[in-house]
């Protein structure tokens, strides 16, 4: 490699540092004119400009739904709302429970309507369940100092709604 090669690819490796730095400080550098938008956009498509804020101590888990179905003789078992075929379908379920999750006070009717469809659902794919337990909750994870001196994770739920099959409906007959 000659020495230019080495100098060119060596700055082009420091350049993208300072990108990754200014990322993590999360600054913007989009109103710095037309090469603030093409660092913007490139670090962008790298990467650059994530905060690498996974590790943070404010960063919680995502919202979870746990769906637990019990059939007319009192079984119960618990079942998902994504069928986990597709990622992208995954991310649409994972959007809807974030969605869910940050409503304001005023959201409730939204919640239950949203609750009731993911019901009939579970329904439509188990005929035999008599209700079904919609939980939505977040894991408490405790800091790196907690998990060592023993604190565990707990569940926190934000909505519990149980949605009973109409008798007309019950075995999946009208």
């Amino acid at each position: 490699m000659t020495p230019r090669r080495r100098i060119i690819l060596l700055a082009a490796a420091a350049a993208h540092l300072a990108l990754v730095v200014v990322g993590a400080f999360g600054i913007c550098l989009w109103a710095a004119g037309p090469p603030g938008k093409l660092l913007t956009y490139y670090s962008t498509l790298s990467g650059a400009d994530s905060s690498y804020g996974y590790f943070a101590p404010g960063v919680g888990s995502p919202p979870t739904a746990t769906f637990t179905v019990v059939d007319a003789e009192g079984r119960a078992f618990v079942d998902t709302l994504a069928p986990r075929f597709t990622r992208e379908g995954d991310i649409r379920v994972e959007d809807l429970l974030e969605v869910f999750e940050k409503g304001g006070p005023g959201d409730e009717a939204l919640r239950a309507e949203l609750a009731a469809s993911w019901a009939a659902n579970l329904f439509e794919r188990h005929p035999r369940a008599a209700s079904v337990t919609i939980d939505m909750g977040k894991w408490r994870v405790p800091t790196m100092a907690g998990l060592r001196n023993g604190k565990p994770t707990r569940w926190r739920s934000f909505y519990r709604a149980r949605v009973v099959r109409p008798p007309h409906s019950a075995g999946g007959s009208p």
